[in-house]
């Protein structure tokens, strides 16, 4: 086992001692990501400068809210980037801080963050991921929230909109491709569309609880969506993936992009997690130079 491989098992399994109440410990039945697009309102305030705006989220006559922040407004004339966080971060904009909003006025482009439900702090979302419902309505409703700030951007600007993420952030990311399609470009970090095996045979599975582990297909079934991303044409959708991350499995979660899409790095996931200069070079990259560093 290399440096990089080491450091994923060994930070999954510190985590596993710390989480109280492990992933999908207390159900495991769920609708399916898509499915939940169906079921689930949004009441999301429209668009007026930086700001933090709370979204209220409606499913199954329980009432939630989640969040976009806009760091950075520079105006119609620019093109957008949407960024969406990963899990657990502490806060939801730990990485979106450092890998976009530091020197942010260097970026030629509006700069807007999503907090996912269930995730104002760690506290909370440890307490909701005992559900595999909650973490499918989760991702779902971000997805949700993504297309609705890119329909709203669309009515006020030509310009282009970049969606990217790291890890649960890069899952939210290749959902809206697989089902929308509606931004420009999308570059998910370090992330897959076989979200169900990441609980089942990878590093993560340390934090799956037995009730998962022994239900890999209802997993499967709810959290997985390679069939409907393999369908489409992916000249707009630009993966960034780890040789030695061992949660994001490259042989396995690689097998459903464009390998001629595919940017590799010879990190892990917690490795390259934290190359945050390496994440905000790929998200600038390619983009017809609009949103390139000043």
């Amino acid at each position: 086992m290399g440096l990089y491989e080491f450091v994923d098992n060994l930070s999954m399994s510190i985590g596993s001692t710390l989480i109280r109440k492990k992933y999908f410990s207390k159900e495991v039945e769920s609708r399916k990501i898509k499915d939940w697009f169906n079921y689930v309102k949004l009441e999301i305030p429209e668009i007026n400068g930086e700001g933090y705006y709370p979204i209220k989220v409606q499913y199954d006559g329980v009432t939630n809210e989640a969040a976009f922040r806009i760091e950075q407004w520079k105006g119609i004339q620019y093109p957008t980037i949407i960024y969406h966080h990963g899990a657990a971060e502490g806060g939801y904009d730990y990485s979106f801080n450092r890998t976009l909003a530091k020197n942010k006025s260097n970026i030629k482009a509006n700069l807007i963050a999503i907090q996912a439900l269930f995730n104002h702090n760690n506290k909370e979302f440890l307490e909701s991921i005992s559900c595999l419902s909650n973490y499918t309505l989760m991702v779902a409703a971000s997805t949700l929230i993504v297309e609705n700030l890119t329909n709203q951007i669309r009515r006020i600007s030509n310009n282009k909109i970049i969606v990217t993420g790291t890890s649960l952030g890069g899952f939210v990311t290749n959902l809206h491709f697989a089902y929308y399609n509606t931004a420009d470009y999308y570059k998910p970090l370090l992330s897959g569309a076989r979200i169900g095996d990441v609980f089942i045979n990878s590093a993560y599975s340390k934090v799956t609880s037995a009730n998962g582990k022994m239900n890999p297909d209802k997993l499967r079934y709810a959290l997985n969506f390679e069939d409907d991303i393999r369908k489409m044409e992916q000249k707009n959708l630009f993966p960034l993936m780890a040789k030695h991350d061992q949660i994001i499995k490259y042989d396995l979660q690689s097998l459903d992009f464009n390998p001629r899409q595919v940017s590799l790095i010879p990190f892990g996931h917690a490795t390259g997690a934290t190359k945050f200069k390496l994440l905000r070079q790929h998200i600038l990259k390619g983009i017809d130079n609009e949103c390139s560093e000043e």
